[in-house]
């Protein structure tokens, strides 16, 4: 067994139950202890890339991921909610013999085993935070789709430690608000509190700080068996190996289809489906922000999530289903939060954080340049009380069904890689933006994003699924209906990266109900008992999900009160480029062509034209000779609009453009197109001026690389033609909403360019 997260626990339990001689490798540390030794002080002691923590942020391409390391997986890191997927979740994309009828039994003893409850049978009563977004929510006309999530947690007031039903001593919940940095009161049911805790005591054997590197089919006349290697951290790095006749992978989304993947790579499994890695979801995570609200909203007390909001519209099922749930946060990570405040000074901030020099003309951070601030905010101790700022700051943890049409993928041979197409999920992402500026507005407070949205449109998901998803053939999908790999006997995926859609939900009741179901099939199979069950299974009654409770009006709920839509469009440039090195040695390096091709992507107009930054995210592709072959993808390209320069009235368009070379070598490639004052009579001539795009090539994502290269490019009368017919509004669904969206966009660039001519700032 490989991970003990909500597949790989519940797995471990049922096959020890049965009788199996079964070990668990886990890479993470347990904290099951009497008195558990979480980690405390700066989140950079958390992180599983520093410290070996229970923290794994992964910055990955066009996603930034964040997961589990730890015994009991996600159980110990998540915000304890445990929702259905909703019936319609099942009717597209999931094999034979899936639905929520089917899966309701196992949802019912998942329920039972980790003993869910919602916050209303707290002794303690509503926390502030979950009465202010039931009061605000009922003023926009929402009260009747606000629901109070069951929640995996001990609500007893008595916080002395006391065996469960299981025997594992826990303490009751004191509202101390650290469920996601580890409950020190053990009043979390996480997952070494039960499944994990059973099947230790039937025999499984637990290897902690254990990280498998390799899975390898063996034949020989027992039959077909499978090599497992692994590093033990715990025993100083030694690579060590296990044989087994079943194997079952469940580390995550992330990490079991990077598993898989580099078990092709290296050769050991080369009949892997070719729909390894597709699939891919960030279950439409978003993550909004309310500060300076009216009233203490007090994140820090209560549990993480404690109430939500159900948004369901009919026609589209991208963005038909939404939840909003409040979120609250110790103060441990107010360092990071903070960095999202509407009105930070990112220019005087990129450079503090850094111990940069600040110019005038600093270009707003890239997505390389936010992980390198978020990691130097990790680095800071946690206020010793909690301001009264972050008392009046508002969380929401947004989640949708988003396309599930994203791919996990190793590039260069070696490099994880998510591809993530924003632009096709624009529409889910405004109406989740425009849905939590309504309640921001409610509270009173003032609306942000996470930086990573803002200025690189990269979501931020803790709900990765997908990858290894079921299917009916090895053509639709990596593993069948039981979760076992196509062309592989005995080797089976359970955990989020063999759900083949989004849920629209907190997925983690979906992925262990499916564990339960899939484990007891092949339990059956294996023993030949065709009884078998769980022992549990006979004590759990049905529980009643409170979303079948929701009241959805027959023409969905109420559209967002803040009309918002995105915009992509299409830029072309050609031109030429001159290396700098090959110039040093040659007295003139050769001009060489290079080309772009740019997809510009908007994803909510109304705060594009009001960010003073006005940020949009770029993909597409970059030709240039000397260095690619080829076109070569855009990495987390950005792209700004009319950004001021710091003389005058003078504006720019920013481009920001990382690549790979043909090595792998990342280079990036910055430019603008510059607008001067030239008077209302020399229009023409400005245009023609801002139309040349000068640029140059550095190594790296520093915007202090060392330069290798310099050219320009230009836009030619023809370019600006298919930019205007490449106009596309993902989230008008009539033509006045396009039509309006087009000439807001427009009427905000000549009106800016008309300033510029003007001389005004």
């Amino acid at each position: 067994m490989i991970g003990t997260g909500f597949g790989g626990a519940v797995s471990a339990c049922r096959l020890a139950q049965a009788g199996f001689a079964v070990t668990v490798l886990e890479r993470g540390r347990r904290y099951d202890q009497k008195v558990p030794e979480f980690p405390k002080g700066p989140p950079d002691e958390w992180l599983w890339q520093k410290k070996g923590g229970m923290y794994d942020v992964r910055p990955i391409d066009q996603m930034r991921v964040v997961q589990s390391a730890a015994y009991g997986g996600g159980s110990l890191i998540y915000a304890n909610v445990h929702l259905r997927a909703p019936a319609e979740v099942f009717a597209r994309g999931w094999p034979e013999g899936y639905s929520r009828e089917a899966l309701d039994p196992y949802y019912d003893l998942v329920a039972y085993m980790l003993d869910i409850q919602p916050i209303t049978r707290s002794p303690g009563g509503l926390p502030p935070k979950t009465r202010q977004m039931f009061e605000a929510l009922s003023r926009l006309g929402r009260g009747g789709q606000v629901f109070y999530p069951p929640l995996a947690l001990n609500f007893s007031d008595d916080p002395t430690l006391r065996p469960n039903k299981f025997g594992v001593l826990q303490g009751g919940c004191v509202n101390c608000g650290e469920c996601t940095l580890g409950c020190a009161h053990r009043a979390r049911n996480t997952l070494d509190m039960n499944y994990l805790a059973l099947a230790e005591r039937a025999g499984a054997v637990m290897r902690t700080r254990c990280e498998v590197k390799l899975i390898e089919p063996l034949s020989g006349a027992e039959g077909r068996r499978y090599r497992v290697t692994y590093r033990d951290r715990g025993r100083g790095g030694q690579v060590l190996s296990e044989e087994a006749e079943h194997v079952f992978v469940c580390g995550g989304s992330l990490n079991s289809t990077e598993l898989l993947l580099r078990c092709r790579e290296a050769g050991a499994m080369r009949q892997l489906s070719e729909q390894l890695g597709a699939g891919y979801s960030g279950n439409g995570d978003l993550l909004a922000l309310g500060f300076k609200v009216a009233a203490p909203f007090d994140p820090e007390r209560g549990p993480p999530i404690t109430a939500g909001v159900v948004y369901a519209r009919p026609g589209g099922r991208d963005a038909g289903w939404l939840l909003i749930e409040e979120g609250g946060f110790p103060r441990e990570i107010w360092p990071i939060l903070r960095l999202a405040r509407p009105h930070t000074d990112w220019r005087s901030r990129l450079f503090t954080a850094l111990h940069r020099r600040r110019t005038a003309t600093a270009e707003p951070p890239t997505a390389r340049v936010l992980d390198e601030i978020v990691e130097e905010a990790s680095k800071q101790e946690p206020p010793p009380v909690t301001p009264e700022e972050m008392r009046h700051t508002a969380v929401f943890l947004v989640m949708g069904r988003d396309l599930a049409n994203g791919r996990i993928e190793l590039v260069k041979g070696d490099k994880l890689s998510v591809r993530w197409d924003v632009a096709s999920n624009l529409l889910l992402y405004s109406v989740a933006e425009r849905l939590s500026q309504d309640i921001v507005k409610e509270l009173r407070g003032k609306y942000a994003v996470s930086p990573f949205w803002r200025f690189a449109h990269l979501p931020i998901t803790v709900h990765s699924l997908g990858g290894c998803r079921m299917g009916n053939s090895a053509e639709e999908g990596v593993t069948s209906g039981l979760g076992e790999v196509f062309n592989y006997p005995n080797l089976f995926v359970l955990d989020g990266s063999i759900l083949p859609a989004a849920t629209g939900v907190n997925p983690s009741h979906t992925i262990a109900a499916v564990a339960e179901r899939n484990i007891e099939r092949i339990i059956r199979r294996i023993t030949g008992q065709e009884g078998w069950t769980a022992p549990e299974r006979a004590h759990a009654p049905p529980y009643a999900d409170p979303l079948t409770a929701v009241a959805i009006p027959a023409e969905g709920t109420a559209p967002p009160r803040n009309k918002g839509l995105g915009l992509t469009f299409r830029e072309r440039l050609a031109g030429s480029w001159e290396s700098l090195s090959e110039g040093a040695a040659a007295g003139r390096a050769a001009s060489r062509p290079v080309r772009l091709h740019l997809r510009i992507t908007i994803s909510y107009l109304a705060r594009f034209i009001s960010d003073p930054a006005h940020p949009a995210v770029v993909t597409g592709t970059l030709f240039a000779e000397g260095l690619t072959a080829r076109e070569t993808a855009i990495k987390e390209g950005v792209w700004n609009l009319f950004a001021a320069t710091g003389t005058g009235p003078e504006r720019e368009i920013r481009y920001v453009l990382p690549f790979d070379d043909d090595g792998g070598r990342r280079f990036t490639l910055r430019g603008a197109r510059v607008f001067r004052s030239r008077g209302v009579a020399a229009l023409w001539r400005m245009w023609r001026e801002g139309a040349a795009l000068p640029f140059r090539i550095q190594e790296g994502e520093d915007e202090q690389g060392r330069v290798v290269g310099e050219g320009m490019t230009r836009l030619r009368p023809i370019d600006v033609v298919h930019l205007l017919l490449s106009f596309r509004i993902p989230g008008g669904r009539v033509m006045p909403d396009k039509t309006r969206a087009v000439f807001g966009f427009l009427a905000f660039f000549f009106r800016s360019l008309l300033q510029v001519a003007l001389g005004r700032s």
